[in-house]
């Protein structure tokens, strides 16, 4: 940057300054004109008065363009202030030299205070920049340099070696106010800077979170639509043969609800770097391959093929997050059949082998209207989507893909996209992986939901009176004995006074929340003491399901219960 353009800025505030010291100075030239009558210089007082004003006149003049709303940027104006600074300074400096070398008592003590006036006054014109002070108060610095000069020259050398120490002692000190007072000045400018940047991104904060309050609300009311008509249907019980279908569209709809729910809560960690990576071993042709046959009926209903390639060699073991990765894969799936009319949806993976990593390559290709370049640079945004004719076509929240790049980015890899409007778009997951050990397959997910061999007494201990409606809903198929409390203390008191074979805690509760409760069952020594209880909750971090079983719960779920997974929670605790 050129030196004037740097000057340009911060002679705003200089002007301003210098513009309320005018009355000052204007006085000043008359308390010296006063002197120089005294001193018996009349014939110099119109030469000197004539200087002062004219001087002045031309640096009201040159500094006028920095004190209107939106001051001068030309290098011209900004040479003009400067120099306009400089002859100010320069003519009351040497005035004061003047007056000083007549060595009369009043004229010394004035040119001793015209100098130290000087340079107070550029401190507080000078103070947002070190390059303005000393060009205002470099003239007094050479003057007073020159002061014990002068004296040697008349033959006067009494004093000098005083008058030095005191001119340099004075210099010195005036140099460290303005050092002082310039860092003061600039830690409250950047205090300032720090204040309206912090403002300005929480004004951002609360946008976006008007916007996200505003998409998930609207979001949100096309599965409870479907939820409450379904409900309403099925209560009506005049169509029995649609209860199945009706059944299949609430599902469906609570399952549209959690996953912007945990799209929201995958969001809200990452913002707050509470997001956590698993590693485990997995094959990587059995997680692309089911989770091709989860889309697969989704697909096929829109008239649309899954290809995958990549995936029908050796099996390829690797060492990291499964869940997550099926996460990334589903929503690049799930966006690839939303936005294709028609076609064929590529699965394209590859995990060559690197000297300690598989370098795993997944690619997610679509046949539908691809990007525009103007959408590109938003498409990674959360609660943004492509066009407003996209978000009122889809909805969608405009997270997944955020969450999407996020996560590869926590497993080290990253998500990138290339496309080409009206040729489709290509979604590609980078990360490198260890490889990992060959693992027994676990099919205890796919079997059948239980029968227990007798009728067993269940606690049901939730806050909420829809989530005790709803396991007792639940549980119905299985004919239990089913009891529920609303908090943790009435059912401590149940437990204390009736057996139970089973308890199902919920773990955030007022007053005393499901671990609470837990510890003080087990170390109550009554008859429910050793009782299996099985905690459940939203909260699905490792470090909460881990508080969970240090409490002494012996199984744990998440929220929202899936019927399938409570029955298997209740055969493993019976």
């Amino acid at each position: 940057m050129h030196f004037l353009d740097s000057m340009g800025p911060v002679l705003a505030s200089s002007a301003k300054e210098r513009a309320k010291q005018v009355p000052v100075r204007l006085l000043l030239a008359a308390l010296v004109a006063w002197a120089m009558n005294e001193a018996g210089m009349i014939r110099w007082i119109p030469l000197w008065l004539a200087a002062a004003l004219i001087v002045q006149a031309f640096e009201l003049w040159a500094m006028a363009p920095f004190r209107r709303a939106e001051p001068s940027t030309g290098r011209l104006a900004i040479a003009v202030a400067l120099a306009s600074t400089t002859l100010m300074a320069t003519n009351y400096a040497v005035i004061a030299l003047v007056i000083w070398s007549t060595n009369h008592p009043a004229l010394v003590t004035l040119a001793a205070l015209t100098m130290a006036g000087g340079l107070l006054t550029n401190v507080a014109s000078g103070i947002a920049s070190r390059t303005i002070f000393f060009i205002g108060g470099g003239p007094y610095l050479a003057a007073l340099a020159l002061m014990p000069v002068i004296k040697v020259v008349q033959g006067d050398t009494r004093g000098v070696v005083v008058m030095t120490l005191s001119a340099a002692l004075f210099v010195g000190m005036m140099l460290n106010i303005y050092w002082r007072v310039h860092g003061s000045r600039q830690a409250e400018v950047q205090s300032r800077a720090e204040a309206e940047r912090r403002l300005e991104q929480a004004q951002a904060a609360m946008a976006d979170r008007a916007a996200m309050a505003a998409i998930v609300s609207h979001e949100l009311r096309t599965p409870v639509s479907a939820i409450l008509a379904g409900a309403h249907v099925l209560r009506g019980g005049k169509l029995p043969e649609q209860r199945e279908e009706t059944a299949d569209l609430i599902i469906d709809a609570g399952r549209l609800m959690t996953g912007m729910l945990n799209d929201l809560l995958d969001h809200s960690k990452m913002e707050a770097g509470a997001m956590s990576i698993e590693s485990r071993d997995f094959e990587l042709g059995d997680l692309v391959r089911d989770t091709a046959r989860f889309w697969a009926a989704p697909a096929a209903d829109k008239g649309l093929m899954l290809d995958i390639s990549g995936v029908d060699g050796d099996a390829v073991w690797l060492r990291g997050d499964p869940y997550r990765l099926r996460q990334i894969i589903n929503n690049l799936v799930s966006n690839a059949i939303k936005f294709t009319p028609a076609g064929t949806i590529g699965i394209q993976v590859a995990a060559p082998r690197g000297d300690d990593l598989h370098c795993l390559s997944l690619t997610v290709v679509d046949q539908g209207a691809g990007i525009a370049p103007e959408a590109m640079s938003r498409l990674f945004t959360p609660f943004a989507q492509g066009s407003a004719e996209v978000a009122r076509t889809y909805g969608g929240t405009g997270l997944g893909l955020t969450v999407s790049r996020e996560l590869a980015r926590l497993m080290g890899g990253d998500l990138t996209v290339e496309s080409t409007p009206e040729k489709g778009a290509a979604f590609t997951l980078c990360v490198d992986l260890p490889a990992g050990e060959p693992t027994p397959a676990d099919h205890d997910l796919d079997a059948e939901a239980p029968v227990l061999g007798r009728r067993i007494r269940v606690l049901a201990v939730d806050d909420h009176e829809i989530n005790r409606r709803t396991i007792a809903l639940v549980l119905q198929p299985l004919d239990v004995d089913l009891a529920t409390a609303s908090d943790g203390h009435l059912a401590l008191s149940l437990l204390a006074e009736q057996p139970f074979d089973v308890v199902l805690m919920d773990v955030n509760m007022p007053g005393i929340d499901g671990n609470e409760a837990t510890r003080q069952l087990r170390a109550s020594g009554g008859l429910n003491a050793g009782v299996p209880v099985i905690g459940f909750s939203a909260g699905t971090e490792a470090e909460q399901v881990d508080a969970c079983y240090a409490a002494g719960m012996t199984d744990w779920l998440a929220k929202p219960l899936e019927p399938r997974k409570l029955y298997d929670a209740l055969h493993r605790a019976t």
